[in-house]
């Protein structure tokens, strides 16, 4: 007999590796511009841990998808889109960053990065795990130092610069004073000359692309150095340049740099190449200069910009008038089209300025969704698992309304921000369930001349080890180049039943400890009703060097004596856009608290809302033991690489485990037992096209195989993004998927789904409509289910 009934919820083991709860933080926390030697970064950070997958890109050039998916985490966040805008500066195009979900668990997501007009880039890990970069390439004089700098001064082309800081015949003498925050990205090293019989030891620091940009350094170091001065590096004879930088090594990087340049030449990869000699004309001058300024020109005009094609060639022809290829080069700049609109200077940003944005969206339909009493409570970073009974198919009305509200103000010595984001949900099928989550409200200052910074109000951790939002405040002070102590203390964001918690800790952020390993130690300390609730130390390990991204974690509490997390993720993005990525996450679910066992009550007894009040019949100690007793462990792995198949193509696999323990009943918030899921695997493959029809559309085929103790299955699913005309993105997508188990049920689920967005200037239009049809059959069951689930909304952004 065939019968249509709700089926609870049976979550395909993919979809297990779901670590985090619905809540209210935008995952996109800032957007910053900064000079990496001679390109330009736009780094997005986000409020919580990610990792990069892969990225593809629309042949126009000014068009890419970011994938990247969220990683484990306690925090409270919210997977409603959001839009970022970097200004158009010199010549750096306006760019625009829009963060959508990919999947309906919101885990799997992805950056659409729009520029303003084609220009040369690629997008990278950055360093640590919260963040994304996106390398505009040759484009490092178009940021400023500051918004109040002078006029561009003259200088050589192909010269670069540094700045002696102090001087002394004590070869071990350290720095006077620390390096402004401001000039934190540069590199300090050491140098020695000779000067009347005496050898003298300087400690300098660089390295400046324009005199400009040294004077501008100057101006903020001239109050802690006032002996400091500004060098045109020529490789004087007899001079040696700090460790490793020897004239005889400067000319190996440039002959490497160089081979890199011709390769990208031979295999059309302009981009490539042009980033190879902005790299090496960013060196002191070499025997390869004068070749690479030649190249960098028609480099230039091959990626079809013939306006910045003639400014490096008339740079080649001030510097070298006479010759064979100075006169190859004059006719190439007389084969030039006319020029077309002068490539001036703008401006920079005002330096004050008002951005954000106002959505409304409305849910409607049947979904899967959390009850609130689940995600309130310590067990919200559960995986969905099949037959969890926080999972409901109700069905939903929903009006979600967000304001995010950013104000910044740089000068050449602060730069401050005053941050609002909060969401109100209007829930029309249980209007007592309406909430309101105010997720930021912080006003944050960094001092750019005495490396100081604060940040004031509700806001997410910074680092330390802290695990979520908190309203409060973290400082910090930067009292060496590259070395930074910071504190922090507050009171968690979100009630813990009618419990009364603080937090406070410390930690040391170190982003030298070699050029290329960075990482931080921290302690903190929350307390719950007078009693220690978590009593935290750990360290973070970040490496970053080219493609290559590491970061680690590992976490431990002192009084629970427990390990709450260690966690090791990489990611190596080859010069050919292969990507490899890698993920160790073993965790406690729920992170070690005293707290904790306020959810885990006897039912048969009143319930207790606060510490002090089971303490009448138990030690702290004993809490403590009982706490171990009915925390589960969580471990995955991952473990995946994508690379280019053909022009148009890209083909990925990746291996996949999940392991979450048994997790006691929660009587506090009617939650059953949940047994162990034992060893969750699964294989999947990828086939990505891009431009396979037009400018901008990208294809996604999916396959992944199953598996689990006592089931199997398997997900096919093809996900399409495809540009039609000004504005509109059209998202259709199709899933299959496929479950027996060891009782004989088979599940058929066929989930087909559209997605459409109309961007009008500053405002986005939004729909989204997917229907589930589920068939169910066994020894004794023949069920159906159908599920209809949709939203409408907008969004302005300024």
């Amino acid at each position: 007999m065939t019968m249509h009934v709700a089926l609870r919820s049976l979550i395909v083991p993919v979809v297990i590796a779901s670590f985090c709860p619905v809540a209210m933080a935008q995952l996109i926390e800032d957007i910053e511009l900064r000079r990496d030697g001679a390109n330009a970064v736009v780094n997005v950070r986000f409020v919580t841990g990610i990792q990069f997958q892969r990225v593809t890109t629309a042949r126009a050039g000014d068009l890419a998808q970011v994938y990247y998916t969220v990683l484990p985490t306690r925090a409270a966040l919210n997977f409603q889109g959001s839009q970022r805008r970097v200004p158009n500066v010199g010549a750096i195009p306006e760019i625009t960053v829009t963060d959508e979900t990919v999947s309906r668990t919101n885990l799997n997501r992805k950056l659409i990065v729009r520029l303003g007009n084609k220009t040369a880039f690629r997008v990278r890990a950055g360093k640590g795990n919260r963040s994304i970069e996106i390398v505009l390439t040759g484009l490092g004089d178009s940021v400023r130092l500051s918004s109040t700098q002078s006029p561009s001064a003259a200088l050589a082309p192909g010269q670069s610069y540094i700045i002696t800081l102090q001087s002394s015949v004590d070869p071990g003498h350290f720095l006077q004073s620390s390096v402004p925050a401001r000039l934190q990205q540069y590199q300090t090293f050491t140098s020695r000359r000779t000067v009347d019989g005496r050898t003298l030891h300087d400690i300098n620091i660089g390295y400046f692309g324009t005199l400009r940009e040294a004077n501008s350094a100057l101006a903020l170091l001239k109050p802690r150095f006032p002996q400091a001065n500004v060098v045109a590096l020529q490789a004087p004879a007899g001079t040696e340049v700090g460790p490793g930088n020897t004239p005889a090594e400067v000319e190996a990087k440039a002959a490497e740099l160089m081979a890199a340049a011709v390769k990208g030449n031979e295999d059309g990869n302009f981009a490539a190449t042009l980033e190879a000699l902005s790299l090496l004309l960013n060196l002191p001058p070499n025997t390869s200069s004068r070749k690479a300024q030649e190249m960098i020109g028609t480099a230039r005009l091959k990626l079809g910009d013939p306006d910045r094609a003639r400014a490096e060639f008339e740079a080649f022809l001030n510097l070298y008038p006479e010759g064979p290829d100075s006169d190859r080069v004059r006719q190439l700049q007389a084969g030039l089209p006319p020029p077309g609109q002068a490539l001036e200077a703008k401006s920079e940003a005002p330096p004050s300025n008002w951005s954000g944005s106002v959505s409304t969206y409305y849910f409607g339909g049947q979904s899967r969704e959390r009850n609130q009493e689940f995600e309130d409570s310590p067990i919200s970073g559960l995986p969905e698992l099949v037959s969890d009974s926080s999972i409901s198919d109700a069905d939903q009305g929903q009006l979600q309304t967000s304001v995010d509200l950013n104000w910044r103000n740089r000068t050449a010595e602060s730069d401050s921000r005053f941050v609002f984001r909060n969401a109100y949900t209007s829930n029309f099928e249980r209007p007592e369930k309406s909430k309101n989550r105010l997720s930021a409200l912080y006003y944050d200052r960094k001092s750019l001349t005495n490396g100081t910074n604060f940040r004031l109000g509700r806001q997410s951790p910074l680092g330390g080890g802290v695990l979520y939002r908190f309203d409060g405040a973290q400082v910090g002070y930067t009292f060496q180049p590259k070395w930074r102590i910071n504190a922090v203390a507050g009171v968690p964001a979100d009630n813990l039943l009618q419990t009364k918690r603080r937090l406070y800790g410390g930690w040391i952020d170190a982003e030298a400890l070699t050029d290329k390993l960075s990482g931080s130690f921290y302690f903190n300390q929350q307390t719950i009703d007078s009693e220690v609730d978590r009593r935290a130390v750990g360290t973070e390990l970040r490496y970053f060097s080219g493609g290559v991204s590491i970061t680690s974690q590992f976490d431990y509490d002192t009084v629970i004596k427990g390990l709450n997390i260690v966690s090791v993720q990489g990611t190596w993005q080859r010069p050919d856009t292969t990507v490899y990525n890698f993920l160790y996450d073993k965790r406690t679910t729920p992170i070690l608290s005293l707290g904790n066992i306020l959810f885990f009550q006897d039912p048969n007894l009143p319930l207790v809302e606060r510490v002090d009040g089971l303490l009448a019949n138990n030690t702290v100690e004993q809490l403590r033991e009982q706490v171990k007793g009915v925390t589960a462990e969580q471990t995955q792995f991952l473990l995946g690489v994508t690379t280019p198949l053909a022009p148009n193509w890209q083909i990925g696999g990746d291996i996949r485990y999940t392991n979450v323990g048994a997790v006691p009943a929660v009587p506090a918030i009617n939650f059953p037992a949940q047994p162990s899921t034992g060893n969750l695997w699964g294989v999947g493959g990828q086939l990505i096209g891009t431009n396979l029809y037009s400018q901008s559309d990208t294809h996604v085929f999916l396959g992944t195989l199953l598996s689990g103790p006592s089931y199997s299955g398997y997900l096919l699913s093809y996900n399409n993004a495809t540009s039609m005309g000004d504005g509109w993105r059209l998202e259709p997508s199709l899933r299959y998927y496929q479950q027996k188990d060891d009782a004989g049920i088979r599940l058929n689920r066929w989930t087909p789904g559209v997605r459409i967005t109309y961007r009008m200037k500053q405002a986005t239009l939004e729909s989204e409509l997917s229907y589930e049809r589920t068939h169910k059959t066994g020894p004794a069951i023949d069920e159906s289910s159908d599920r209809l689930f949709y939203y409408l909304g907008a969004r302005y952004d300024f």
